[in-house]
């Protein structure tokens, strides 16, 4: 694999370098097919090693090229012509401001920021969940988590409840989530943590429906019409249609006990294993 395994037609393209799993590339991926330019996705995987472990050199072999230009260099990163940007909160705010996704204001780039910063907090919860062994309970209890008085559901929950509440129209229908506040964080047009967070809306949705759980955004309205809102957004129908591709990526890596196959269930030795060959323009 070269550094940035570009093609003649990724002039104009914006890379997303990451692992051949959704994880934190997902988020920055759907941003680029969102705006309009084509993404030129770089994936690398992780292998399984004879006797036992996986091996990273795929990326790792690339990493030191990259990390003269960068030193800060790890994955996901951005590459826009001359410009690499790493970490993931970093990349998004990169690409909301290149694309237009990032706040009209001052104030409403302030909401973006915080935002990101409180998706990531639900983001560090299913990795720390994930990356263990399974444990009787443990679903649930993630769940009851984010769920609780003070979990991250509630606080983004009501932070739409307010948004909504002091818009004239309130939510709209879905149909109409082009016009309805409830269909972004922030202001009236999509910004970097809607793409996160309906990513992270996903994966505890599947999480809860792989362990016989209520549904995981029952007695959220908000956050429902949200995830609805976000699908139904034209500007995502690029990104939705390559589902068939890039959403059959695996949430986490081999080694997770969540989300680790196509299924979400542990990954098994042995099982076919070819999303390297996703890496290319979308």
């Amino acid at each position: 694999m070269s550094e940035f395994q570009t093609s003649d037609n990724a002039t104009q393209a914006i890379t997303v370098g990451y692992w051949s799993i959704r994880g934190l590339g997902a988020p920055l991926r759907a941003m680029v097919m969102y705006s309009g330019v084509p993404l030129n996705n770089v994936m690398y995987d992780l292998k399984v090693k004879e006797g036992g472990g996986f091996d990273a050199d795929e990326w790792f072999s690339v990493k030191p090229a990259l990390k003269e230009i960068n030193p800060l260099i790890n994955l996901p990163y951005i590459k826009d012509g001359d410009v690499i940007v790493s970490q993931t909160n970093a990349c998004l705010v990169y690409l909301g401001r290149k694309l237009g996704l990032w706040g009209k204001t001052l104030e409403e780039q302030c909401d973006c920021e915080q935002l990101l910063c409180e998706i990531m907090d639900l983001r560090n919860d299913m990795t720390g969940f994930a990356y263990k062994p399974a444990v009787e309970g443990g679903a649930q209890k993630l769940i009851g988590c984010a769920q609780g008085k003070n979990g991250v559901l509630q606080k983004l929950e009501l932070w739409l409840q307010k948004k909504v509440k002091n818009a004239p129209e309130g939510i709209a229908s879905v149909a109409d989530s082009q016009t309805s506040p409830g269909a972004f964080l922030v202001g009236n047009s999509a910004t970097a943590p809607d793409f996160h967070l309906y990513e992270m809306l996903v994966q505890y949705e599947i999480l809860a429906k792989l362990n016989d759980l209520p549904p995981f955004l029952a007695n959220y309205p908000c956050l429902m019409f949200f995830k609805l809102a976000h699908e139904a957004l034209p500007g995502n129908a690029r990104y939705l249609a390559s589902l068939g591709k890039l959403g059959m990526l695996p949430f986490n890596q081999k080694m997770a006990s969540f989300g680790a196959s196509v299924t979400a269930a542990p990954w098994q030795d042995g099982e076919k294993y070819d999303f390297h060959t996703l890496t290319g323009i979308f």
